[in-house]
């Protein structure tokens, strides 16, 4: 009996002792309510990997423009893949509330609301079209596209600073959405902390934030237009201040 007892007291004093190393590691990097974070010394020379996928672009004799850039979302394959039967397949191509566009040379790059507080799911989504003049007039045809999705129950729930490691992990692969590719580094994440104003990665502070209010919480969509750093997205050094 007292073999065990003491077995389980150990296991007690290291399950205490391992939440104290956790907390003490994720301590370290926070200094006046402000969390940093720097690579590890062997990463902080890695190189950004420049996005090269060979079909970044679409032959123009592959693309149909339209008059507006609403119109070309309606009419592109974009779907809802979040398999919720209750919407409509095309619930996505709805652009139901403009919320920023970023104007590049031949690309638009339009972020946009589907559905509204009414509705059991919304979208938001970021998505590409490339522009032509015709007859005086700009047309655009649909690229490419990326989304998620929130309920009344369901908001972001991860912590301000996993989303942005999170976000520029990420942003490497999302250059597909960048309107003046490849000139500048266009990145961009969410949150749902209004801390995230404060955000400077690389010690750049950031060029925007978008409030978006969604089932009366106000969730957040940061962006660079150019970030100036060659670092890989997950070797970017970032702070920002920690909710209280």
């Amino acid at each position: 009996m007292l073999i065990i007892i003491g077995a389980i007291f150990l296991i007690f004093i290291a399950l205490i002792g391992i939440g104290l190393f956790v907390d003490i590691e994720y301590d370290d990097h926070i200094e006046n309510g402000r969390y940093t974070y720097v690579p590890e010394e062997e990463n902080k020379d890695n190189e950004y990997v420049e996005f090269t996928v060979s079909n970044y672009d679409k032959s123009d004799a592959t693309l149909i423009y339209y008059d507006t850039i609403e119109e070309a979302i309606l009419n592109s394959p974009l779907n809802d893949e979040n398999e919720e039967l209750s919407v409509p397949a095309d619930f996505l191509n709805h652009v139901d509330e403009t919320l920023h566009i970023w104007q590049g040379e031949n690309y638009d790059t339009i972020f946009y609301r589907a559905g509204n507080d009414n509705d059991d799911i919304q979208g938001l989504v970021m998505a590409r079209c490339k522009k032509q003049i015709q007859s005086g007039h700009t047309q655009y045809a649909f690229m490419n596209a990326t989304s998620v999705t929130t309920k009344p129950d369901r908001i972001l729930l991860d912590d301000i600073t996993e989303l942005v490691h999170s976000s520029l992990k990420w942003s490497d692969l999302l250059q597909d959405l960048n309107p003046n590719y490849p000139n500048v580094r266009f990145v961009f994440g969410y949150a749902h902390d209004k801390e995230i104003y404060s955000l400077e990665v690389e010690g750049q502070k950031l060029d925007g934030v978008i409030e978006i209010n969604v089932y009366d919480r106000i969730m957040y969509l940061w962006y660079y237009n150019d970030l100036k750093s060659n670092k890989r997205g997950d070797c970017l050094s970032y702070s920002v201040d920690v909710p209280k």
